[in-house]
This record gives structure tokens, sequence and C-alpha cells, in this order.
């Protein structure tokens, strides 16, 4: 007798991850490649007009060259499909050098006041602080942005020192520079808060997937498909048909006891794709309990559904198991009516799939409600037969 192998198969991973990354990485690459093609054109302005004045501002003069070099490269580079993640941080970097050479360069050259030259590489800073949240996570830009902002503070004051301490207006140089280390401070609690925001939502829609869904077949569970019935129920009382079938997998016991709960779990998770794959998109299907799979059939109406029920039997049986070997299942089906509740629509299913069960199993079998059951009988029953050959849709 084959061994018996107890061991588990690892539940599916249900983890919440981040959507669609490589759209966003397009999506970003096109911005970026928008942000150069409106800047590069104000450098060249701003750098043009610099030259024609009295005393230029010696960063423009020689900065903004090197700036558009770099966008130069950083086009090139995107278009050719270059790693994002060094474009970004080349980008960055000289962003960063240009904003610190443009505070210590104004200070220490240019004869305006200090508060003239500083108040625009503040605002720059601040622009780049919030670059460095986009590029990099919370933690990263909270320091980039502490080191930025110290240094921002101190290069100035280091100029003055070399400029013999000529201070003209310190007051209002430091009120700029105090507000905008309280802007980067709003920034970082900001960013602090939305990775919090996002932790917690990702926690409640990890909750939600573990309470609605089956872990080991991926499919939703029964609670999740209460929903789904009740809908059901409202279309048929608006006069849209409507049915439930409940499918069972036939000998599964055996099957656990024989190749062991591994190949068990293994033949529920094949037969959970079976029955996903063979369905539409507005149909659904959910792991009942144990062996049994429940699918609701919106807009379906009794013989139909048993039609449906049939070609699921035929699918099942024609797919053998690489462990398990050949696999059938007994399905039940019933049409839902106005006056049903959730619990006698599925109880008809179950009495339905009771009778197949108790005719030999791999069947369909219909169970209509009490009042049709009086007025028709019995409309259809599918054989033992997977091509269904006898099945049999009487005409009233």
């Amino acid at each position: 007798m084959p061994r018996v192998e107890r061991r588990r198969q690892p539940a599916r991973d249900l983890s919440v991850r981040p959507q669609g990354a490589p759209g966003s990485e397009a999506w970003r690459r096109q911005i970026y490649l928008l942000a150069i093609a409106f800047g590069a054109p104000v450098l060249v302005l701003v750098w043009v007009l610099q030259l024609g004045h009295p005393a230029p501002d010696p960063f423009v003069v020689y900065g903004h060259p090197a700036l558009l070099a770099m966008c130069g490269w950083a086009t090139v580079w995107l278009r050719r499909g270059g790693a994002l993640q060094r474009a970004e941080r080349v980008v960055f970097l000289c962003n960063v050098t240009a904003v610190l050479a443009q505070t210590f360069m104004g200070v220490l050259t240019s004869p305006r006041p200090v508060l003239d030259t500083a108040s625009p590489a503040y605002w720059m800073l601040v622009a780049v602080s919030i670059l460095s949240f986009l590029m990099f996570g919370r933690r990263g830009a909270i320091r980039l942005t502490a080191g930025l902002y110290l240094l921002g503070v101190a290069l100035p004051w280091a100029a003055l020192a070399w400029r013999g301490l000529n201070v003209e207006r310190p007051p209002e140089l430091l009120r700029v520079q105090l507000t905008c280390g309280a802007i980067l401070a709003l920034l970082c609690a900001l960013a602090w808060y939305r990775e919090r925001f996002e932790h917690e939502r990702g926690e409640r829609l990890l909750q939600e997937r573990l309470a609605n869904a089956d872990p080991l077949t991926g499919l939703p569970n029964r609670r999740a498909l209460y929903p789904a019935i009740e809908v059901l129920l409202q279309q048929v009382r608006a006069d849209t048909p409507g049915s439930l079938l409940l499918v069972d997998i036939d000998h599964f016991k055996r099957i656990n006891d024989t190749f062991g709960h591994n190949v068990g779990d293994q033949t529920l998770q094949a037969v959970a794709s079976l029955l996903r794959a063979a369905l539409r998109e507005s149909d659904q299907v959910g792991r009942w309990g144990g062996e049994e799979f429940l699918v609701v059939l919106p807009g379906v109406a009794g013989p139909a559904a048993l039609e449906v029920g049939r070609r699921l039997q035929d699918l099942v049986a024609r797919q053998p198991h690489p462990g398990a070997g050949h696999l059938t299942v007994s399905i039940g089906v019933t049409e839902c009516r106005a006056a049903d509740t959730l619990e006698s629509g599925v109880a008809r299913a179950d009495e339905a799939l009771y009778q197949a069960k108790a005719a030999g199993r791999n069947r369909v079998e219909v169970r209509w409600a009490p009042e049709e059951e009086s007025r028709q009988p019995l409309l259809a029953e599918a054989s033992a037969d997977p091509t269904g050959e006898d099945l049999r849709v009487a005409v009233p």
C-alpha cells in the first residue's frame, strides 16, 4: 500500500502586493521626460539672459550648462530604456550638488545681500526634498532631507564668515531658514503619515482577503459567497433567472487515505482551477467546505444550469490528476425562485447533490422548488456517463 504522506501543501500567499509596478515605472519615465522637455528651455533662457547681465550670476553662467548636459544624458538614457532607478539617482545627485553650489557660490561671490542670494536655494531645497520622497523610502528621504537642510543652513553662515561676518540682515536670513525647516518638517510628517496609512490599509486589505478567501485554493470561501447568493436572489425577485450548483469531489476521503493529504490538497486546487477557468466572468465559484464547491450562476435558468453542470462534470472527468488519477464529481443543480432565501436555495442544491451521490456518483441531478415540482416533476437528470448521452430534459 502506498505510504501515506501527511505533509500539508503550503498555503497560497495572500499578502497584499503593490499593484501595477511596471505601469507605474512607465508612467514615471514619461513624467521625467516631460519635465526635462519643459525644464531644459527654461535653463537655456535664464542662461542667455544672465550672459547679457552686467553682473551675471556665476552659478547660472557655469552651472546651467552642466545641468543642460545632465538633461541631455537623462533624455537619452530614458528613451533607450535604461534603468530608471539609476537615472533617478544621478539626476537627484546633480540637483543636490546644484542647490548646495548655488547656496555657497551665491553668498560667497555675489555683492548682493545674503538673503537675496540664499532664498532661491532654500526653495530649490524644498523641491529637491520632495523629489527625494518620491524616489527613495521614507527613512532614506528623511535622512537626505535633514542632511541637506543642515548643509543649507551652515553654508551661508560659513560663507559670511569667509567674507568677514558682514551680515546685512541676519534676522531675515534666520527667518527664511526656519521657514524652510518648518516646511521640510511638514514634508517628513506627511511622509510618515502616508506610510502609516498605506501600512494600515494594506493590513486591512490582507485581513479582508484572509477573511473572504480560501487559503488553499484561492477561491472565495463560504463567507464571501453569501453576498453573491443574496445578489442572485435579488435579481431573481426582479424576474432575472439565476441558479446554484453544488459540486462535490467523489471519493475524496479515499484520495486522502490512499495518497495522503498532500495529494488531496493538490486535487482540491486542480478542481478549483478547472471550475474557475470553465465559468464566465459574471459567475462565481467558491469553496463551500471540505471537498464541496458552490457555483453561483446569475442570469441562468434551470435547464441551462443543468447544461453547465454537465459540462463541468465532463471537464473534470476528462482531466486526470497526476497524483490522484481519474477524478469525478457529483453536482446538484437548482434554479432559484422569488420566494427563496439563501438557506432554502442552498438546501435544494444540497438535496440534489445528495441524490447524485445516492444514485452512484459522477452524476448531475436537479432539484426544483416545491411549486415547480408540483407542476412538472423532475425535468432533467444526467447519467454517470460523462458524455451525458442519457441526459434527458423533459418538455412540459
